[in-house]
Order: C-alpha cells, then structure tokens, then sequence
C-alpha cells in the first residue's frame, strides 16, 4: 500500500489538456474530504465506481488505500480516457491495468452485473437523476456521493431515495452552505406528528384532518388520550380505524399535557417529531415544507410561522417570526444565532425535531408542570440547538378565545411560572454561559411582565414580590441588573395595582 505522500507524487505525473482542468481541485477536494469520508473501499475485494473520471487523482488514491481493490471508472469523454491511459500507463508502481475497469456509460456498467458496490462517486458534470436511480435499484451501495444541481434533480427526493436505498450518503448540492448527508438505518417515518387531546372533542376533527390530508406522504399520525372524560379519546379511536396507516392512538390516565407529549413522542417512529395541540390545525403543506427545510439545512430543528385564529370574531393574526437566517431576506434557511429566539413566545408546535437531538439532550416535557410545559421544553431545546433552520410561511393555526385555555387563565394558577423558572435553573444553569444567563434572565422578564399585565388584582402584590425574588436569585452577575430592567419595563399602572394591596396589608 502506498502511503499518501507517495500517492501525491504520482498524482502529481498526472498530466494532460483535459486533466489539468480537474487537478488542482481535485487535490484539494481529497485533501479536505470534499465528499466526505466514506468514499474508499472498506475491505481488500471492495469495488469502487466512480462516475466521472476528471484527474484520475481519485484514481490513484482508491489504488494507493488498497493492494487488491477494484475501480471502476464511468468516463464518456474518449480524449479524456485516452489521455488517463496515457498517465496511468508511465506510472508502473500502481499496477493499474488489473484493477481499474472503464466504461463508456453507466448503462455499459450495469449491464455487467456489478453487485455490490463499496461506494459511488458521482461528479456534477455526470450527475444524471435517472441514472443515479437505476444504479441504487440494481447494485447494494453501501456509500454513494458527489455532487449535483438541484436544476438537475429535486435534493429532497435525492435525500430520499439514498436514504432509503443506501447505507450512507454524503452530497454537494449548488447553493447549499453544507453538505446533505446521512448514515445508519433510516427512520420508519419522516416525521411523527404527537396530538395531545383532553376535552378537546369540539374540535379534534378539523385538527386530526388537516394532518392525515398533510402533503407529506411518510408521516405517523400519534394521538394521545389524556384520560379525557368526554369522548374525545373513542373520536381518536374512529380516526385510527378510517386511517391506519397514518393514525395510532395512545390512551393513558390523565396526567397533564406534558406527560401526553412525552407519551407520544417515546413511541413515535420518525426522523423528526412535531407537536399539535387538538384544538389547534395547521395547513396541509406544513410538514412537506418544514421536512424539506430541515434536511436541507442539515438542521435538528425546522420552525414556520403562526397564525392565531380567534374563535368569536373569525380574526387571523400572522406571525412569521423569521429572522437570522442565510437567505437575502433573512426570513428563510439556516439561523446564524439559533439563540436569538429564545426569548419569543413559547411556540413549540410550529417547529419539528430530530429526534435524535431530543434525545441526545434528554430534553422532554417536565411532567410536575401542570401547566405552559412548552416554555422549558422550548427554552432548552433552542438553547441547546446548533442547526436550526427557518420559513417564513405560516402554517399553524392557533385557536384563540377557547375557554378553558391556559393562555386565559387569571388566578393564581399562573404562579405555575415559579417552578417553572426553578426547573430551568437547575436544568439549563448548571451548563449555561453568560450569554445564555443572559437570555433565561430575559425570558424571565418577558413571562413574569405578561403575568403581571393580565392576573387578578388580588393575586398581583405576591406575584410581583415573587417575580422579584425570581429575578434575584438569578445569578450574582445579573441580579440588580436583572431587576432594574424589570422595573423599567413594567408599566406604571401594573406597578401600582400590584404595590396597592402589599400596602393595604392584604394578600
């Protein structure tokens, strides 16, 4: 076996009008494993295709890993071909004639009853849909790669059709920041939608259509019966009956809507997960849209925008929320600082995440919160996320003016925030930087100044005495800071509302 510095020698005799196009970026694609690290043979008997010969370095390096390896080399250009001859023939170490097999077409290739390939390299300037579907249909690949553009063929449906049919893959697709790629056994389902219903039975028909109408075709359906004491869980049950193949129900004692959500999300099969609430719906192309952004941004979490749809008036009220990402507008693709939405509304159901982020982190629903679960769950899960990408499109439809709703309760059970904030701080805090103290402490500011502007009178005083405490115990470094802040933004008839009954000596 040659070694790599004696490999690039002998590249480097590589000479030629057509091969010195490719050279030099040839040599600095293998240098920086341009198509990642899968491309070479696994054991001494591996055949290796390439598609597409361009500078033959490939060539070489394929020869140099292995004594006993096969190459075969796809390369419609004669002159080329004549010209990689030429090389190949003066350089007598690599013994090339036994080993490398040209073909004129892939078709020529196939018709030869190749087998198993150990991988598939195939360059943009060969690249042809029709032809890559053939070759993953008739031959086990256990790597394919290379490079294409997306004029050329659907990157989603390439995505697709190599997971379902290779055991790993790793292409370049113009206009894309990173690479689409993948390895290991593919997910039973693309994304797994969790349903948490609880008396929600008004409504739980146009949630649960609006998802089995969903454009994406690999989707698992997950509906949790919370222990509802209507008959929202036997209407689930009808559902799964009419649509099997989409829709599983799981009944369980009721336990709140956390434990509903994690629930669904330990059995669920897909690559990604989502969340809808079953008195929400969303839009039929929701998830086909989110999917195809989280894949092609490589990202652990998708997100779209919301609409919150009031029940009385009939009024829709359009929130995007975008923004940060690569696009020329900002509003759609990866996120630079996936950070910098930690701090909107908790709004987990209009995203959807890799599961294997999930559960990477251990980041599930908190189970003793008996109520606003999604703000932790969302506070760590965008804390924690690297890849993050976005669309501007607002899919989800938010019900509003729903009684019965968290969002509308007044009382005291919006105290529910203090233990919240606990769970977080021992969480989140004991990894947390500066930065991102900084953004708990301002989450904190957002949810305690939206409870303050909206809870009873007579619950006021101790809330904001609480909330201060809260805001305190937030890190020396951001304590008096913390709280000026929060002084400054509370508005000044909320203060003295709170203040009123403290003075008056009531509770």
């Amino acid at each position: 076996m040659l070694r790599a510095s004696e490999a690039a020698r002998i590249a480097s005799r590589l000479n030629g009008p057509l091969i010195s196009r490719y050279r030099e970026e040839d040599g600095n694609r293998l240098a920086g494993s341009y198509f990642g690290l899968g491309c070479r043979p696994t054991r001494h008997s591996d055949c290796v295709l390439l598609v597409g010969a361009r500078s033959g370095f490939e060539i070489v390096h394929l020869l140099a890993s292995s004594q006993v390896a096969t190459v075969c080399v796809v390369e419609p250009n004669r002159a080329l071909k004549t010209e990689l001859d030429e090389c190949l023939e003066n350089i007598e170490t690599l013994g090339w004639r036994q080993r490398v097999r040209f073909y004129a077409t892939l078709e020529e290739f196939l018709q030869g009853s190749p087998g198993n390939l150990a991988a598939a390299r195939i360059a943009a300037e060969n690249f042809d849909w029709a032809g890559l579907r053939q070759l993953l249909q008739q031959c086990a690949v256990g790597h394919v790669c290379g490079d294409f553009d997306p004029l050329d063929a659907d990157p989603l449906e390439v995505y697709r059709f190599c997971r379902a049919r290779a055991e790993s893959f790793y292409w370049r697709v113009k206009g894309l920041p990173d690479p689409m790629a993948a390895s290991g056994p593919a997910a039973a389902f693309e994304v797994s939608v969790v349903v948490p219903a609880y008396k929600v039975l008004p409504w739980i028909d146009r949630c649960m259509q609006t998802l089995v109408d969903q454009t994406l075709r690999s989707l698992e359906i997950i509906a949790v019966d919370d222990g509802s004491p209507d008959a929202t869980g036997e209407r689930l049950d009808e559902w799964a009956a009419k649509y099997p193949e989409r829709v599983k129900v799981v009944h369980k004692p009721n336990g709140g809507c956390a434990s509903a959500r994690n629930a669904g999300a330990r059995v669920a099969q897909g690559e990604y997960v989502a969340f809808v609430d079953g008195d929400d719906w969303v839009g039929t192309e929701m998830f086909e849209a989110l999917y195809r952004s989280a894949v092609l941004n490589a990202a652990d979490i998708a997100q779209c925008g919301y609409i919150e749809a009031f029940e009385d008036s009939g009024r829709e009220v359009h929130d995007s929320t975008a923004w940060g990402a690569q696009s020329a507008s900002g509003n759609c693709g990866l996120v630079a600082d996936p950070r910098s939405y930690l701090v909107v509304r908790p709004t987990i159901w209009r995203r959807i995440y890799r599961q294997e982020f999930l559960r990477g982190n251990a980041i599930e629903f908190p189970e003793h919160i008996p109520r606003f679960d999604d703000l932790p769950f969302q506070f760590e899960a965008l804390a924690r996320v690297k890849r993050m990408s976005v669309i501007p499109e607002c899919f989800y439809y938010y019900r509003q003016e729903r009684e019965g709703q968290d969002i509308a309760v007044r009382d005291d059970r919006l105290f529910v925030h203090f233990p919240i904030f606990d769970w977080l701080d021992e969480k989140v805090g004991v990894w947390a930087d500066a930065g991102l103290e900084r953004q708990l402490l301002q989450c904190k500011i957002n949810t305690h100044m939206w409870a303050l502007g909206r809870i009873d009178r007579k619950f006021a005083s101790r809330y904001f005495r609480e909330s201060v405490k809260d805001i305190l115990s937030h890190g020396a470094h951001f304590r008096w800071g913390g709280v000026a802040r929060f002084l400054k933004r509370v508005v000044p008839s909320v203060v003295k509302s709170a203040l009123r009954p403290a003075a008056g000596g009531r509770a």
